[in-house]
């Protein structure tokens, strides 16, 4: 106010301090306005203001807060694991981004999943740092990565984590079967293994069952 000036007001110092580290600037000025720039994204710094005369400095205003805008983050998420629970089911697990990559508050984990022998895709979303992805497909492969969000936007991907489901039986039965070279006492018998998509695993071994037709032996 005029009355407390008690002199020409010849400069302003600022003290600029990080509410969360203590760290601290001073500033000087003879303008009644400064722009601090080069500031931390998403921190919290506390302000006070004094002026001087020509014969020194009075006292400093109340501090007051100022709070820079969030960011996407700039670091993707830690410790990005993925492992197969069932034939049809996984458990993924990571950790935040660093907390200075983090630029804002976390609301939510991106997960791109490649299934990598039929190259189908597929996205998943988790508010925490956890996933027990369920109705996966027995023996394959999937090919995940992960990203962190603000509510400004979705930060970088982290490097590609892998993860197989266990086998199965196989869900369908062998194709295309024949017989050949049948003789009054012998035949061959011929097949094909199931499709692919429903073998769910390595197939070991085959299991023919035989009886006959007249006798039901």
């Amino acid at each position: 106010p005029y009355e407390d000036q008690n002199g020409v007001i010849i400069n302003y110092t600022i003290s600029v301090s990080v509410q969360e580290t203590g760290e601290s600037d001073v500033y000087t000025t003879s303008d009644p306005t400064l722009e601090l720039t080069g500031l931390k994204i998403y921190t919290t710094y506390i302000i006070q203001v004094a002026a001087s005369t020509s014969v020194g400095q009075g006292p400093f205003t109340q501090e007051f807060n100022v709070t820079t805008l969030e960011e996407a983050p700039s670091a993707p998420p830690t410790n990005f694991q993925a492992t197969a629970v069932t034939s049809t089911t996984a458990s993924l697990s990571w950790g935040p981004p660093p907390v200075d990559s983090q630029n804002g508050v976390l609301i939510q984990y991106t997960i791109n999943v490649t299934v990598q022998e039929t190259e189908e895709r597929f996205q998943l979303t988790s508010p925490t740092t956890s996933l027990e992805v369920t109705d996966l497909k027995p023996f394959r492969t999937y090919l995940c990565i992960i990203a962190a969000s603000t509510s400004v936007g979705l930060g970088p991907f982290a490097a590609v984590v892998q993860v197989k489901t266990l086998e199965d039986v196989p869900t369908e039965p062998p194709v295309s079967i024949s017989s050949s070279d049948v003789t009054s006492t012998s035949a061959v018998i011929s097949w094909g293994p199931p499709p692919y998509e429903d073998q769910n695993g390595v197939i070991i071994n085959y299991t023919i069952s035989v009886s006959v037709q007249e006798t039901g032996e």
